[in-house]
């Protein structure tokens, strides 16, 4: 940036050469030009989208019982299928307390079959007014509690059960193993990752592109994408545009689905090319810069006909034109020959 006020600053040194030692314009005889009209039209630009593959199933498999891992019978790379055990944790206190529900379990099925006889013996006395309606009643409080009891002792076999089978870490789809996060001899818990998963028959590609851009992208629209390690362009289709942009990066998320191909995996890095998007551009002829240096200058017209100068930032060339990044809005008429001859303020005339 200090390089381009040096440079502007010598310009407007050889600019104030065509003035007198009092600061006056000289009377400069008019300049003789060819008077061009800036051109503003619309062009489509390929938007290029750099991204990575992902898994629409991916997953981190977490143990659902608390215990020592004993065995890991998986690694990464591994396909595995579902249901296929992945890892063991240690289930010894679980059996224990399989075992002490079970105990329970049989105490209150005696229980229940004691009081299941009273009761069946009293409503029999008193059917023969042997025993009053409050005994009865007792009994069969009595009968009521205790098959409660056997109730709740069967659940909590059950739930001994169910946590020795989750003792059996499994895999829950079809998937590959990418990434494995804990060794033997390790403390499983509940919400503790153990494993990454992911189905590598449903990958997608992710990426992020402009908001400006992303109202052109609709779903389901062909979409190539280069993957660099492959060396090889798939053909996707758009699946899913994120519904709202990110605030720091004013990015849109897009997700394109590829078809199968054993090749590809997870993290693969990769470009998406989408169809061209519209924008309006400013364009000037080559034939109408004038370049001092790194200093690339135009001349404009005014209303009374002489010579503006002003500093343009250059884009792309296309054919003999090139695009006009900042200087001009689009609007005006610029100087296109003896451009030389030409400085600020000059009086121009028509050729």
């Amino acid at each position: 940036m200090k390089k381009f006020f040096i440079m502007f600053a010598v310009l407007l040194f050889l600019i104030s050469c065509s003035k007198n030692d009092v600061g006056h314009l000289k009377k400069l005889p008019p300049v003789k030009t060819k008077f061009v009209k800036v051109e503003k039209s619309e062009t489509s630009e390929r938007v290029e989208a750099p991204g990575q593959i992902t898994s629409v199933k991916d997953a981190c498999v977490m143990a659902k019982s608390i215990g020592t891992i004993l065995n890991i019978q998986v690694k990464a790379g591994d396909f595995v299928k579902k249901g296929q055990s992945l890892l063991t944790i240690d289930s010894s206190d679980i059996k224990s307390k399989l075992e002490q529900a079970k105990g329970a379990l049989a105490q209150a099925e005696a229980a229940l079959t004691i009081a299941t006889n009273n009761y069946n013996r009293f409503k029999e006395l008193y059917k023969r007014n042997a025993c009053s309606k409050v005994e009865l009643e007792q009994m069969e409080f009595q009968y009521k509690k205790a098959r409660g009891a056997v109730e709740m002792a069967k659940g909590a076999v059950d739930e001994a059960k169910a946590y020795l089978k989750y003792s059996k870490v499994v895999a829950p789809f079809d998937a590959i193993v990418v990434e494995r996060m804990v060794n033997i001899g390790d403390f499983a818990a509940p919400g503790r990752p153990l494993l990454r998963i992911i189905d590598p028959h449903d990958l997608r590609f992710e990426c992020t592109v402009g908001e400006s851009d992303a109202r052109y992208i609709k779903k389901g629209e062909p979409v190539k994408v280069k993957l660099d390690t492959l060396g090889k362009t798939f053909e996707g289709k758009v699946s899913e545009i994120s519904g709202g942009s990110d605030f720091l990066t004013h990015t849109v998320t897009v997700r394109i689905s590829l078809p199968f191909d054993r090749k590809l995996k997870a993290g693969m890095y990769g470009v998406a090319y989408f169809n061209s998007t519209p924008k309006k551009k400013v364009f000037v002829p080559a034939s109408c810069i004038l370049r001092r240096g790194e200093l690339n200058i135009v001349y404009a017209v005014d209303k009374d006909h002489r010579a503006k100068l002003i500093l343009v930032r250059l884009g792309k060339k296309f054919g003999n034109k090139y695009e006009v990044l900042s200087g001009l809005k689009g609007d005006e008429t610029i100087a296109c020959s003896n451009l030389s001859k030409i400085s600020d303020g000059v009086k121009l005339e028509g050729m």
